[in-house]
């Protein structure tokens, strides 16, 4: 039996974390706690959100199957017919750049339009300080801030496709190979979500300008809350990191309490006396 993520409640420990990172409450729209959220910072393969909704976002068919291509290495095997839904499990599980490279490289108008459209969808929902160069986060271009990630996260924490298959701890994808059909076991790049039961959507990125990072929609009692950590220098502190931040305690939200007003008809009387 996984353990689930750590009780949110009550009050903030007086700790401070080194790097950029995040812990925010969908429910009171708040950040419970947050440090250097507006650091313009490389984000890695986090990139490949960016590019699952782009592609989503196209209409194109995600059960067509394209050629994978491209220069970037990756589990999937080049010339191989892959769907796109597929490609889309393969980047957002085991965060392979090949299948990231060939998404874009059949986005309708080519990689060119891809580039295009994915900072159109960014500037059309005001993530002013993020920037995509590259299709897999490989390129250290790719920018973002924690603010900007988060917002990220509430725009697609909804949308099926990318909750169908960025929490997924592991999958096999299939694909034919001439007379034969090769099968790829991807395997999720964030250990985190081995441990916890309760992590809808996860997409780690590492480069050496970026450092490791992560960003997660987790579910606790109901209530949403993403997690963004930026720039640590391994995996161990990351997730040390992320372990903290979700046992920080947060204050509950405030409800209004409801005045009971009580009338005693007793006392009430009408006046029958026609007005003059």
């Amino acid at each position: 039996m996984k353990r689930l993520l750590t009780t949110l409640a009550l009050v903030v420990p007086m700790q401070v974390f080194a790097g950029a990172h995040a812990l925010y409450d969908f429910e009171s729209r708040s950040y419970v706690l947050r440090d250097n959220e507006n650091e313009v910072r490389p984000i890695a393969s986090i990139t490949k959100l960016i590019t699952a909704v782009t592609v989503i976002s196209s209409g194109v068919d995600l059960d067509e199957a394209v050629k994978v291509n491209g220069k970037s290495s990756g589990h999937v095997p080049k010339g191989v017919m892959m769907t796109r839904r597929d490609l889309l499990r393969a980047m957002l599980i085991s965060s392979d750049n090949r299948a990231a490279e060939t998404l874009a490289n059949h986005h309708p108008g080519g990689h060119l339009a891809y580039i295009a459209d994915a900072n159109y969808w960014l500037d059309s929902n005001r993530l002013w300080k993020t920037s995509v160069v590259d299709s897999s986060g490989l390129m250290p271009g790719n920018v973002s801030t924690v603010k900007d990630l988060i917002e990220l996260l509430s725009l697609i924490k909804d949308n099926a496709v990318i909750r169908s298959i960025a929490g997924e701890r592991e999958a096999k994808v299939k694909a034919p190979a001439g007379k034969k059909i090769i099968t790829v076991n991807l395997h999720n790049t964030n250990p985190e979500i081995f441990t916890y039961d309760n992590i809808l959507i996860s997409k780690t990125g590492f480069t050496n300008p970026a450092g490791r990072c992560v960003l997660m929609l987790v579910e606790k009692g109901r209530e949403l809350f993403g997690v963004v950590v930026l720039g640590q220098k391994n995996v161990r502190e990351r997730s040390k990191l992320v372990k903290e931040l979700l046992s920080v305690e947060r204050e509950p939200i405030a409800r209004p309490r409801l005045k009971t007003v009580i009338f005693d008809f007793d006392y009430i009387s009408i006046d029958e006396t026609p007005s003059k």
